[in-house]
């Protein structure tokens, strides 16, 4: 049976952060538009100056339900998989392209901002060039690109996941994408590059954290939290070891929880940030990478014994 958090605990956790320097909230799968609560959430959202955005997979984009959702969405971003036969077949539907247009010609009319977002695989980046035509003709104002990751609809999927070369490629070609489609369309490829990291430690949180920095706003010392299904709140991505858990909404509302947080599990999730960045920065490593996915990875490996010099 599908379970699913109560409405009024998730609009209690999103008034949590915004009164904690938050400003955007953003839904995703499974699919948002089976949660019953999404547009309570979102009317709290929008009701607290939040910016909102809602990730599908294009199934339910009917005029009715886009219509219910116009003044609460900021953006829409819809998954695409690659063209026709690639998409049906990673989908599992003969007919998920032909339901995938459907929508997306609704999204159209419908006077929402929309962009769509790709998950990069091992056969999938050289469509690169194909999806950006597709997602520009088709009036998007976001190309998201977002390497496969071992979780959530990629478990199972390893023998999918882009090789170094693959996503060396990829980036190229997403940058030759942002460069064709400027002013129209935003590309973002979800790819760091290690000499990126090394010049701008602070964008994976292994700069020195500053003399006063538990009195520091908390959307500024963690740019990004995320709620899974059963309600623990974890630092910057699903899946992260529960061992760095901020709160569990079941129990205690996120500002509640915070303080707990700040002196005992963050220091330590920035040694764990620290000891990835030194390692990723070494000359033998692969010049790009998806921090989220190798940091969350390490959480679990690693957890509160990490080692590495203290942020």
């Amino acid at each position: 049976m599908r379970t699913e958090l109560d409405p009024a605990v998730v609009c209690g956790l999103v008034s949590d952060a915004a009164r904690m320097g938050y400003e955007v909230v953003s839904v995703s799968g499974g699919e948002p538009f089976l949660y019953s609560g999404l547009l309570e959430v979102l009317r709290e959202a929008k009701s607290l100056g939040l910016r909102t955005t809602v990730t599908t997979n294009g199934y339910f984009l009917q005029p009715r339900r886009l219509e219910s959702l116009r003044d609460f969405v900021d953006v829409l971003a819809v998954s695409l998989d690659g063209p026709p036969e690639l998409h049906n077949r990673l989908r599992g539907s003969p007919h998920a392209f032909d339901r995938l247009c459907a929508g997306v010609k609704h999204l159209r009319t419908s006077g929402l901002n929309f962009g769509f977002i790709h998950t990069l695989t091992a056969e999938t980046w050289e469509h690169l060039l194909w999806i950006g035509e597709f997602a520009a003709g088709s009036g998007a104002r976001l190309l998201q690109l977002h390497p496969l990751e071992m979780a959530g609809r990629g478990e199972g999927l390893g023998a999918l996941c882009a090789e170094e070369d693959g996503l060396a490629k990829a980036y190229l070609v997403a940058t030759a994408l942002a460069a064709k489609y400027s002013g129209a369309m935003a590309v973002q490829v979800d790819l760091l590059h290690r000499e990126q990291v090394r010049r701008f430690p602070e964008m994976v949180y292994a700069d020195e954290l500053s003399s006063d920095w538990d009195a520091t706003t908390p959307s500024d010392l963690l740019g990004l939290i995320v709620v899974e299904g059963d309600g623990a709140v974890v630092p910057i991505s699903y899946g992260f070891s529960r061992r760095y858990r901020i709160c569990t909404l079941k129990e205690q509302g996120l500002e509640r929880g915070w303080p707990s947080f700040l002196h005992r599990e963050y220091p330590e999730f920035r040694r764990l940030c620290r000891g990835l960045f030194e390692e990723l920065v070494s000359s033998n490593q692969r010049p790009l990478f998806n921090w989220h996915e190798r940091v969350v990875a390490r959480s679990h490996r690693v957890g509160k014994s990490c080692s590495g010099v203290a942020a």
